[in-house]
C-alpha cells in the first residue's frame, strides 16, 4: 500500500491539476484548411507556418472563409489572410476585407482595409473591424458606416450585436433618413425593429423642426418617437419644452407632459403647463392642468390661467387662442376675471364672455362681453357691451358708479384716460374740493355720457344732452338711495398677484396650499 501511494499518488495529483486544461484543449477545434492551390513550407525561416496560396478555403466550426493566400500556424492555431477575404459565419454572417488575422482557441478575428460586414438586412463599412465568431459581435473604433433599407448611419466607435440585431454607436454618431437627420453622441439601433435607443445627447433635425434630447427612443418604421430626459423642440417660430415629449410623425402627433413651456417668439407669447396635444396638420394645440399663457409686453407681462388653453387659426389663417372654464388673468396694472376668452393675433384683441369682469385703476369694470384690443403690444381700447357698469370705491362707504348700455374706455401708456357711456348712460359720483374733501353726490342720467379720468379719480364729465339729475349735499348723502341698480362690489374675486390666478375661489384655503407647489412649476420666477 505505501508503495502505491508513492509510485502512483503523485501521478494522480497531476492528472487531477491538468485535467481541466486537458479538456479545455479537447475543446479547442483545430482550423482546417480545404483547399489551395499551392502549398509552401520553409522549415528553416519559420518551422510552425504553413503558407497556401490561390483559391484558399477553409472551416473552423460554423465558420468559413475563403481568400487568396493565407499562413496557418498550426502550432497556434492562427492563421493570416491576405486577398479578397470572405468569412461565412454561421452561413448569415458575411464579412469581407483585405488582411484577416484570426485566433482558432479564442474565435477572435481581427479584419483590415476595405472591411464590408453583411447580413440580410444590413451593410457595414469599415477600415478596421474586430469579430468574435463565439459571441457574434463586431467590434470597431476608427470610423464605420452602417447602412439599412430606411438609414445611413456613421459612428467613430460602433458595435454590432448580429444575434440581437442590435448596434451601439458612440462618438460622433450621425443618422441620415429622407425626412430627417440625426447627430447623437450615443445610440443604440435595433436594425430589425428600426428602433434607434438615445442614450445621450441627440439633435434631430428636419426641413421644420430641430429636436433635442438625452434619453428616449424612435421607431424610424412606425415614425413614433418618446423623449424623456431635457427635451426641446425648435422652429422659427416656437419652442417647446417638456420633461416627456410623445410624437408620432405619421398623424402629426405631439403629446407633451410634465413642466411644459411653449414659447412662441413671433408673438411674444408663452404657454406654461403640465399637459399639452398638438396638432401640426391642423395647427392646433390644447394646453392643461395648470395651464398658463403669458403675453410679454414691454413694461409688463399679462399671466392669465384656465382650464383649458387652445390655440388654433381662424378662417383667416391667423392665429387664435381661446381659454375657457375659470379664466384668471392678472397684469400690475390690468386684472380680470370670466368663465371663457379669446385672443385673436389678427386684430390683438382679447375678448371676455360670461360673467367678465376687469379690474383697471382702482375701478371693477362688469358687461356682457368685454373686449380689450391693443395696438404694438399695449392696449389701446376697452369695449364694454351691454349691461355695462363701472365702479371705484370712493372711501368705506361710497361708490362711484357709473353704467349704460354700452362703453369705450380710451387707454394711453397703459392708463384709462377717457370713458364713454354709449346709451343709457348713469352716473352716481362723489365730486371733491380743492382740498380733497367730498362735497356731496351727484346723481345724473344722460342717453351719453364722456368722462376723463386723471390717475384714479374722475376729472371731468360731459353729456351730450342736457342731463337729469341732482346733487345732494354732504349732510343729505346718507338720506338718499348711494347706488345705482345692478351696483355689486366685487373686489374679493380680484386677483392681486399672478399666484391668486390659479384660485377661483379664494375663500379655500386648502385648495391654495394643495396647489401652491404645482403653481410654483410653472410661473417664472421673478427677476
Amino acid at each position: 500500500m505505501t508503495k502505491f501511494v508513492k509510485t502512483y499518488l503523485p501521478l494522480i495529483f497531476l492528472l487531477v491539476i491538468a485535467l481541466p486544461q486537458i479538456l479545455e484543449a479537447q475543446k479547442k477545434s483545430k482550423i482546417d484548411i480545404k483547399n489551395s492551390n499551392q502549398l509552401i513550407i520553409d522549415r528553416d525561416i519559420n518551422p510552425d507556418v504553413t503558407k497556401f496560396i490561390g483559391e484558399v478555403f477553409l472551416t473552423h466550426k460554423n465558420m468559413k472563409m475563403y481568400c487568396d493566400s493565407t499562413y496557418s500556424n498550426e502550432k497556434t492555431n492562427e492563421i493570416e489572410a491576405f486577398g479578397h477575404v470572405h468569412i461565412i459565419n454561421a452561413d448569415t454572417i458575411h464579412i469581407f476585407g483585405d488582411y484577416l488575422k484570426y485566433d482558432g482557441n479564442t474565435e477572435k478575428a481581427e479584419l483590415r482595409k476595405n472591411v464590408k460586414l453583411k447580413n440580410e438586412n444590413v451593410k457595414l463599412t469599415t477600415d478596421k473591424l474586430d469579430y468574435d465568431m463565439n459571441l457574434n459581435i463586431g467590434y470597431y473604433d476608427e470610423g464605420g458606416t452602417i447602412v439599412d433599407s430606411t438609414n445611413v448611419l456613421n459612428s467613430v466607435i460602433g458595435r454590432y450585436y448580429t444575434d440581437q440585431d442590435l448596434f451601439f454607436f458612440k462618438d460622433s454618431v450621425v443618422l441620415e433618413n429622407t425626412d430627417y437627420t440625426l447627430y447623437s453622441d450615443t445610440l443604440k439601433y435595433h436594425t430589425e425593429n428600426k428602433i434607434i435607443n438615445i442614450l445621450g445627447p441627440t439633435r434631430i433635425v428636419n426641413e421644420k423642426e430641430t429636436l433635442y434630447s438625452e434619453s428616449g427612443w424612435y421607431n424610424t418604421q412606425t415614425g413614433i418617437s418618446n423623449l424623456l430626459k431635457n427635451n426641446t423642440v425648435n422652429s422659427e417660430e416656437y419652442q417647446i419644452k417638456g420633461d416627456s415629449i410623445y410624437l408620432d410623425k405619421h398623424n402629426e402627433l405631439a403629446k407633451i407632459y410634465r413642466n411644459i413651456e411653449l414659447q412662441d417668439t413671433v408673438n411674444k407669447i408663452i404657454g406654461r403647463g403640465h399637459y399639452m396635444e398638438m396638432h401640426k396638420n391642423t395647427e392646433e394645440a390644447f394646453l392643461t392642468d395648470s395651464a398658463l399663457f403669458i403675453h410679454v409686453g414691454e413694461r409688463d407681462s399679462l399671466f392669465l390661467h384656465s382650464d383649458t388653453i387652445r390655440f388654433e387659426k381662424d378662417t383667416s389663417d391667423f392665429k387664435r387662442i381661446l381659454a375657457f372654464n375659470k379664466v384668471k388673468f392678472f397684469r400690475k396694472d390690468l386684472q380680470g376675471r370670466c368663465d371663457s376668452l379669446t385672443y385673436s393675433m389678427k386684430d390683438s384683441t382679447m375678448r371676455m364672455f360670461t360673467d367678465p369682469i376687469i379690474w383697471a385703476q382702482g375701478n371693477q369694470v362688469t358687461a356682457d362681453s368685454i373686449s380689450i384690443e391693443s395696438q404694438n403690444n399695449a392696449i389701446k381700447y376697452l369695449h364694454f357691451r351691454s349691461n355695462a357698469f363701472l365702479c371705484s370705491r370712493e372711501d368705506s362707504t361710497l361708490y362711484n358708479q357709473i353704467k349704460g348700455r354700452n362703453m369705450l374706455g380710451h387707454v394711453s401708456e397703459n392708463h384709462l384716460d377717457k370713458l364713454d357711456i354709449i346709451g343709457n348712460g348713469e352716473t352716481l359720483y362723489f365730486p371733491r374740493d380743492e382740498h380733497d374733501i367730498i362735497i356731496g353726490m351727484n346723481v345724473a342720467k344722460s342717453s351719453n355720457i364722456s368722462i376723463d379720468i386723471i390717475g384714479q379719480k374722475i376729472d371731468q364729465i360731459l353729456f351730450t344732452k342736457k342731463p337729469d339729475g341732482n346733487m345732494y349735499p354732504v349732510f343729505d348723502i346718507i338720506n338718499q338711495k348711494r347706488f345705482l341698480k345692478d351696483f355689486e362690489w366685487r373686489e374679493e374675486l380680484r386677483p392681486k398677484s399672478k399666484e391668486d390666478i390659479f384660485f377661483w375661489d379664494t375663500s379655500i384655503k386648502e385648495l391654495k396650499d394643495k396647489l401652491k407647489k404645482r403653481i410654483q412649476e410653472v410661473l417664472p420666477e421673478e427677476k
